[in-house]
């Protein structure tokens, strides 16, 4: 390769480059590289075991770690990208921490095989413990001071230079020997000590210095003279027999590198490396311009900043802490992208387990959090790359999964719930709802709706695991949505009634108080179950309507029976959570019952332990207002939440009423392990000065049982079933107040 050609093709890759056509040409060898069989065996072990090569911070363009630009970059990391292409070598890089101690003091301990850098060679080549390649780049120590400055008339002063360059430390002391030679961290500290008036002058590569005068915030400064040419290696090491091998190997490698092709490394390199200007320096280099339109940035700056917080808010919510499966938010993103990118077969499923809170509380919320996190890691073994699963809350679970067809979806769900059941009690089972994405413009919500309506079918007949939500499904969602918007009509004609069911003392069998249910008989005579329109009124709000319409009828009979001069008991009425989140329910509430004056100690204020739990500080301060107002408040549904205990100790009650569950076990040891913890409970709910109800009670052993542990009410068919008001007024009457127990009645 002639002279004239290597030349030529220099100053065409300079040119390209300047362009930004190309990317730099690749360097090659001139001539084969001839390696001994040693050197090539050991060039083979390097594959497996690359050389740990210490590279030097702070002294860019020659080197720089990634913490400082990102990544391993510098004229003398490309050389040994290049070295390593031509001979086979690999390399390891790994930064020279220099801030504790200099290159040669770690390569001495062991910390590195090799150290690249720009190192004097008569510094150093009299220390047999040392080995250095052949020359890789000529070195030039620069003196670097402020424009103002004479170098020739500073007799004293102080010298900055960088930790771990010798080679500026050893000619400072011999240029300047009445000088203060003090060390920094990095070039940039070095300089900045200079412009601050800390140091007269700043020693430090050539290269380096060049590189770092092209800064605005520099523009005071300039390169004098003296200024020393010295010879310098690139790779230094301890002097072993194995590492006499690598220098070898890199000095056969250097040789067969031409001066020309060595200066087209360094010019393609500082061309794509020019120096980055901070947003700082730019702002001072154009300080004029960029005044008019501070104002703009600030704004954009501010509206960045709440960008990305948002992102980052948005990350948070995505994942559940406990399992590592999604959040709601997080899922419903999700599954907006993956069906956006694809027109597959995906299935939205919805599922949960029937009894968690029993689980819960009988084995503990520590075991009852490794059963859910359990529920996800075997799920997600079902689940390609493409699927996604969430915890909605609890133990609910929504899961989008691509499949070839159905059946496959729902051989995966047996499989997996033949895993998950070995995990459960046995009245514990898994409930699933599917449903089938065919079409990709339904609203997301509507297809998990879809699909936790499937489940609820599934989970109401306990000879199903899978129900797939199809017309019949779909007829129920047409007909939920026919009386939603039938609703403001049946509340005006009064289709909505309230139901009486008695609660008991248990020491008397006095009727002591009674809970208000709410019934839907159409004007076509049929009842409408609360199952079917209750959590449907809930989605939409229309249930605070509800409440209150049922409310005014508690107030209604209690006032007829205060005309009566008939003796009040509390009948407790009830509230969604809903109520809990809103400003107006306490006015609404005092408005309700003041205008049938009323005492407020004659309502009883009834909301479940899950919407007391939603968000536990508004709660406990609406919750609070209630009994300073005069009401009793009473937690529905106790232990059917996730964390009962806790519920206890924070929330303002008077009255806590036990969850049926607890009563409805059937297998001998799950009843011993039940009847321990209500016996337990009542002891706890007594201490706390709080009385307690039992529900569902049918039979005449519950009754007993709970007379035994000294249970303050019971409500159930055992006593009685609800009862429009005619029929609770007669059974008030013909009872006066105290129904007698059938103990026949099983």
């Amino acid at each position: 390769m002639s002279k004239t050609f290597k030349f030529s093709v220099l100053l065409i890759n300079i040119l390209l480059l300047t362009l930004g056509w190309i990317s730099p040409i690749p360097v090659f060898a001139e001539e084969k590289i001839e390696f001994t069989a040693e050197e090539k065996e050991y060039i083979e072990r390097t594959k497996d075991n690359p050389i740990v090569t210490g590279i030097i911070p702070h002294v860019y363009p020659l080197s720089a770690c990634p913490y400082e630009v990102g990544s391993f970059k510098g004229t003398n990391v490309e050389m040994l990208h290049l070295i390593s292409e031509l001979s086979g070598l690999n390399f390891e890089f790994v930064c020279v921490p220099i801030e504790q101690k200099t290159p040669y003091e770690a390569l001495i301990n062991h910390e590195f095989q090799i150290v690249a850098g720009t190192i004097r060679l008569d510094v150093f080549e009299q220390n047999e413990n040392l080995l250095l390649s052949d020359r890789f780049c000529d070195g030039s120590a620069t003196c670097i001071a402020k424009k103002d400055t004479n170098p020739a008339i500073l007799e004293t002063g102080k010298i900055a230079v960088m930790q771990g360059y010798q080679a500026g430390y050893e000619f400072s002391q011999m240029q300047f020997p009445n000088h203060e030679i003090i060390l920094y961290p990095s070039n940039e500290d070095v300089i900045r000590a200079v412009n601050q008036g800390k140091a007269d002058l700043a020693m430090i590569s050539r290269y380096v210095g060049i590189y770092e005068l092209q800064s605005p915030f520099n523009e005071n400064l300039t390169v004098l003279a003296p200024y020393q040419r010295v010879v310098d290696s690139v790779i230094m090491t301890t002097n072993t027999p194995e590492n006499q091998i690598i220098i070898s190997i890199v000095n056969k490698t250097l040789a067969a590198i031409s001066e020309d092709e060595y200066n087209n490394i360094q010019m393609t390199y500082i061309i794509n490396n020019p120096y980055k200007y901070s947003i700082f320096e730019l702002f001072f280099k154009y300080r004029f311009l960029i005044f008019a339109g501070v104002t703009v940035v600030s704004i954009l700056f501010i509206l960045i900043i709440r960008l990305l917080n948002s992102q980052k808010e948005k990350v948070i919510l995505s994942n559940d802490n406990l399992t590592g499966a999604y959040t709601d938010a997080g899922f419903e993103l999700q599954v907006s992208k993956i069906l956006s990118r694809s027109n597959k077969h995906f299935f939205i499923t919805d599922f949960d387990l029937s009894h968690f809170s029993s689980y819960n509380d009988l084995y503990g919320k520590a075991q009852g959090d490794i059963l859910l996190k359990k529920i996800v890691e075997v799920v997600t073994s079902f689940l390609c790359d493409q699927d996604a699963i969430c915890r909605s809350y609890a133990d609910n679970f929504r899961v989008i999964s691509y499949k070839e067809n159905i059946e496959e979806l729902v051989a995966d769900i047996k499989r997996a719930n033949d895993i998950l059941s070995q995990l459960i009690d046995a009245s514990m089972r898994f409930n699933f709802g599917i449903y089938v994405v065919d079409d990709h413009n339904i609203p997301i919500s509507k297809m998990f709706d879809y699909a936790a309506m499937a489940k609820k079918i599934a989970k109401n007949d306990p000879n199903t695991l899978i129900r797939i939500f199809d017309k019949n499904l779909h007829d129920i969602q047409q007909n939920e949505t026919r009386m939603l918007a039938y609703f403001n009509q049946a509340l005006k004609q009064k289709e909505f009634v309230v139901y009486y069911q008695p609660k008991v003392d248990v020491k008397t069998n006095k009727i002591a108080g009674a809970e208000a249910l709410v019934r839907w008989i159409n004007s076509e005579g049929k009842v409408i179950p609360p199952s079917s329109f209750i959590e449907l009124f809930e989605k939409n709000g229309q249930i605070q309507k509800l409440d209150f319409y049922v409310l005014e009828q508690v107030c209604k009979f209690q006032r007829s029976r205060l005309d009566q001069g008939k003796e009040l008991f509390p009948i407790s009425s009830n509230f969604s959570r809903v109520h809990l989140f809103s400003n107006d329910f306490i006015p609404i509430l005092n408005s309700i019952v003041d205008h049938y004056d009323l005492p407020k100690s004659c309502i009883e204020i009834e909301c479940t332990e899950t919407a007391m739990t939603y968000d536990s500080e508004i709660s406990i301060s609406i919750l609070g207002q209630l009994q300073q107002e005069g009401y009793s408040v009473a937690m529905d549904d106790f232990g059917q939440a996730y964390s009962s205990l806790n519920s206890l100790r924070s929330m303002p009650l008077n009255v806590v009423k036990l969850d049926r569950g607890f009563l409805l076990v059937t297998m001998e040891e799950e009843k011993a392990r039940s009847k321990t913890i209500i016996r337990n409970i009542v002891t706890l709910v007594h201490d706390l000065n709080l009385k307690l109800v039992a529900e569902g009670v049918e039979t005449y052993a519950q009754v007993l049982f709970l007379k035994s542990v000294s249970c303050d009410y019971i409500q159930g068919y055992y006593f009685s079933k609800p009862l429009c008001e005619t029929d609770f007024i007669n059974l008030l009457n013909d009872s006066l107040y105290i129904i007698k127990e059938n103990k026949t009645k099983e």
